[in-house]
């Protein structure tokens, strides 16, 4: 009898991320939005404003690349851009879930490789080697060692994803690698740096919209079941609270304190588009 395979927490987020953005949104980004100062934050601007992330990746890619490779795909929203384009995609995700989607969505026109990044064996090398919001998942010293073998000569690494501000921790906004280490791994190669531009601002305005549709939608939900459920079940609701207590604290300060905002985004992250000559 085969071991099953354990099922990783981040993958089943995204999976999850996006069935609600489908359903709700009508968007299969998986991906920040970068919002202009003159595009109004609201959820029928989500679609718009992630378009806009994804031109801003593409535009940073230098002339000459033909083959990328596309580490953690998403759904494959951004491969499918890049396949319009004319690049020639493969892909690399470690969900079935996802892996799917992309296979379904672009059938022959990628290949995509069911594993995690520092797992990856490839028989080929490629022009650029991209992470769009997957940097954060990967092991950076792991990464940035196994680059150089998948390029090809005068190749590229392309990073967009947001860092840790140096000191600032993992609360109470999780996610990112801090950016003093990222930059001190990176002082061991001699990866060349051709572009680095700042967008914390535009996409931090994506919290804004998150903030506003937990504490406009989410928020009430969680208050009035609660309060049915505890004049209904008061001594089941009791039992329930004290057996998760630690797990709905943690909820509760992650997701309605109040602190996922682009105002605290904006404290505590920063958001880069990275581009290296290898």
């Amino acid at each position: 009898m085969g071991i099953e395979k354990k099922i990783s927490s981040k993958e089943v987020g995204l999976e999850i991320g996006l069935v609600l953005s489908k359903f709700f949104f009508k968007t299969e980004h998986l991906h920040f939005g970068f919002w202009p100062d003159d595009l109004e934050i609201s959820i029928d601007n989500l679609k718009k404003s992630q378009d806009y992330h994804s031109a801003k990746i593409i535009d940073s890619i230098p002339n000459g690349i033909q083959t990328i490779l596309d580490v953690g795909s998403g759904s494959g929203g951004l491969a499918k851009k890049l396949v319009n384009r004319g690049y020639e995609v493969e892909c690399v995700s470690p969900s079935d879930y996802l892996s799917e989607a992309i296979e379904k969505k672009l059938k022959s026109s990628v290949k995509v490789h069911r594993n995690t990044f520092e797992n990856l064996e490839v028989k080929k090398s490629f022009d650029l080697i991209l992470f769009s919001e997957s940097f954060q998942y990967v092991n950076i010293e792991k990464a940035l060692n196994k680059i150089p073998g998948l390029v090809n000569e005068n190749g590229h690494l392309l990073i967009c994803d947001f860092f840790r501000q140096p000191g600032t921790g993992t609360k109470p906004l999780g996610g990112g690698h801090d950016w003093k280490v990222f930059l001190e791994h990176l002082s061991n190669h001699s990866f060349l740096n051709s572009l680095d531009i700042d967008i914390t601002k535009e996409t931090a305005r994506t919290f804004d919209l998150i903030n506003k549709i937990v504490q406009e939608v989410a928020n009430p939900i969680r208050e009035l079941s609660s309060n049915y459920l505890g004049s209904q079940y008061p001594r089941g609701m009791k039992i329930l609270n004290w057996y998760f207590d630690k797990k709905i604290k943690r909820l509760n300060r992650i997701y309605f304190s109040g602190n996922m905002t682009g105002e605290m985004f904006n404290k505590l992250k920063t958001y880069r588009i990275l581009l290296y000559k290898i």
